[in-house]
């Protein structure tokens, strides 16, 4: 566990991470980390560039604290993605510290929505949306209203109800690409 907080911290500081004696959760926690140790080492493995590098301290513990008590497979895929890209040197400049605080916002369809959204390229409605992937209206509209609140969608100018992905969500998704 301390080679990957030297690893991601870029520095023998391991003492940083927060995790304290009397957590209760600190073995659930250490497990997570272990996880997220294997996953974020698997992802840069399969990149070609050399170029690691320690991810500024405090992008780093963001994500770690934030990671850690993620129990969503899908959201844990994200969160190792914004690992794994804050410590390459080649993708670190797209991770924003404020990702952070949108990430543990989202949820799994929050996400898959985000993502068809932007596959979709330009404005299209909840119900499009959900009919073309096959998902409920409802939950794909309460995930857009969710989405635009957290400026990661904008509405059409006329105000009807179609959406697209804004220029935050689209620096999000590339934060979060492999």
């Amino acid at each position: 566990m301390a080679c990957f907080f030297n690893r991601v911290l870029g520095n023998p500081i391991v003492d940083v991470v927060g995790i304290t004696l009397g957590d209760p959760l600190r073995f659930v926690r250490t497990l997570s980390l272990d996880w997220y140790s294997r996953r974020v080492d698997e992802i840069l493995a399969k990149r070609d560039g050399k170029k690691l590098k320690g991810a500024p301290p405090r992008i780093a513990l963001e994500i770690l604290e934030a990671a850690q008590d993620e129990t969503r497979d899908e959201l844990r895929e994200l969160w190792a993605q914004l690992l794994a890209n804050a410590v390459d040197g080649t993708t670190q400049s797209m991770v924003r510290i404020e990702f952070v605080a949108v990430l543990k916002q989202l949820n799994p369809l929050d996400a898959l929505v985000l993502q068809r959204l932007t596959a979709a390229g330009n404005f299209i409605n909840p119900h499009q949306l959900a009919q073309a992937h096959h998902l409920d209206t409802n939950d794909t509209a309460t995930s857009i209203l969710y989405l635009l609140e957290l400026k990661c969608v904008e509405q059409a100018p006329s105000g009807t109800s179609a959406y697209k992905t804004s220029p935050r969500g689209i620096a999000l998704l590339k934060a979060l690409s492999p």
